[in-house]
């Protein structure tokens, strides 16, 4: 009777399976829902990075450049981006990674969408909201998107690292593309209302699809991530972080004025060097993985480091759109290369650390690159703009000064292994 009742059950549930396939269970969909929601995300990081760099020109702030105003919008987005991290860790708590991403995405809409409507001579209060709004949405993007891939990434880390590299730089090429034809069309009329439909399109699906089934490890926020490092080592790697994104997204976000200012470019034309900026950065990601599987890792990133430094040198003294042209694609190709190896060794060597460990480590290397562009403005506001790609260059120094600890470190370490 057993046999009988066990083998009728069995037929029940095949038959139910197979006549009615829509009561199959939304949770088995979820890790799928969930893999999209997080592509989603990293494509929306690239784009609420890239836009404020095409702010600036439209506020006209290449005619008459007020450094320590500048320096002030970008301040007011490290300030939301760490205002973002630190409450990180609550919000998903609250909210859930689902509900996190969604309202972020709409935030970063209407941030996005206030350069519009903020042109001088309004307010600069306005103007300092739009960036704050910007580094909070982007923030919150960063906490929900980097718990939504811990299955992606238990399964294949080298893979997601690399996808979700594709997908930020094109989310970064996008606005610097749009901006670039806007103002050779139409003088910016309506490019962010056009802008903010990316994030507003992404939100939106975000919240109809349910919310993916809720991931046992728990974020590690900003301030936890810090409490983590209790070695040197730790420290090493946190501080070439910090310093490799400042010098990156400092470029990326001064590249434009600058062009304007010291090569004498008309902003159309400082915009597409922008885009190719970007376009050199994203086409670099995917060179990088083939080169990967020939040549040492440790001396690729020995060698990229040099050359980024060596690009911003060039950018930093160039008057004419051949020496931009070399210095950008120079650093960005150097930059592609050290991003995706930095976070592969940190991988190799902490492998304790899950993928939502990263929303710390990548937001200290974020607010490194917010707070480097308002540093610079600061700085010229003291000693000019020409001065003003010192600090990139120090920053790409340093972190080739880093690397070279962290080679002496390793070497350091290999030998007492081998005394032991």
């Amino acid at each position: 009777m057993q046999c009988v009742g066990a083998r009728a059950a069995k037929i029940e549930s095949v038959a139910t399976s197979v006549l009615a396939p829509e009561r199959i269970p939304s949770a088995e969909l979820r890790p799928q829902n969930a893999n999209r929601r997080a592509f989603a995300g990293f494509f929306l990081i690239g784009v609420l990075i890239s836009t404020p760099a095409t702010t600036l020109l439209v506020w006209n702030y290449h005619l008459q450049p007020p450094y320590s105003v500048i320096g002030g919008h970008f301040f007011s987005y490290a300030l939301g981006v760490l205002l973002a991290l630190r409450t990180g860790r609550l919000l998903l708590t609250r909210l859930g990674a689902h509900r996190l991403l969604a309202l972020s995405a709409l935030a970063g809409a209407i941030g996005i969408m206030m350069p519009e409507f903020s042109l001088p001579p309004a307010a600069s209060a306005l103007r300092h909201a739009s960036f704050g709004i910007l580094g909070l949405a982007l923030g919150g993007v960063m906490a929900a998107t980097f718990q939504l891939v811990q299955r992606l990434y238990q399964q294949d880390a080298a893979a997601t690292v690399n996808v979700a590299g594709g997908l930020m730089g094109l989310g970064a090429l996008l606005p610097a593309l749009f901006s670039a034809i806007s103002y050779s069309w139409t003088e910016f009329r309506g490019l962010f209302v056009l802008l903010a439909l990316i994030p507003l399109a992404i939100g939106l699906f975000v919240f109809r699809h349910k919310p993916a089934a809720q991931v046992s490890t728990l974020d590690l926020g900003f301030v936890d991530v810090l409490r983590e490092f209790r070695s040197p080592v730790h420290l090493l790697f946190a501080a070439l972080l910090f310093f490799e994104t400042a010098a990156e997204l400092s470029v990326a976000q001064w590249a434009p004025l600058h062009l304007v200012l010291s090569s004498g470019m008309s902003p159309a034309a400082a915009l597409y060097f922008l885009s190719f900026y970007c376009l050199a950065l994203l086409t670099g990601r995917f060179a990088a993985q083939a080169m990967l599987q020939r040549y040492s890792h440790r001396r690729l990133l020995m060698a990229s480091a040099a050359m980024s430094w060596m690009g911003i040198s060039i950018l930093g003294s160039a008057n004419n759109m051949t020496g931009a042209a070399l210095g950008l694609a120079l650093s960005a190709f150097g930059f592609s290369f050290v991003y995706p190896l930095l976070v592969e060794r940190i991988g190799a060597r902490f492998r304790e650390y899950h993928s939502s460990a990263f929303h710390g480590v990548f937001g200290l290397g974020m607010l490194g690159g917010f707070l480097a562009p308002a540093l610079i403005a600061f700085w010229a506001a003291y000693s000019g703009e020409a001065a003003a790609m010192t600090l990139p260059l120090v920053c790409s120094f340093l972190v080739f000064v880093l690397l070279a600890l962290l080679w002496i470190e390793s070497k350091i370490s290999a030998a007492r292994v081998v005394r032991s």
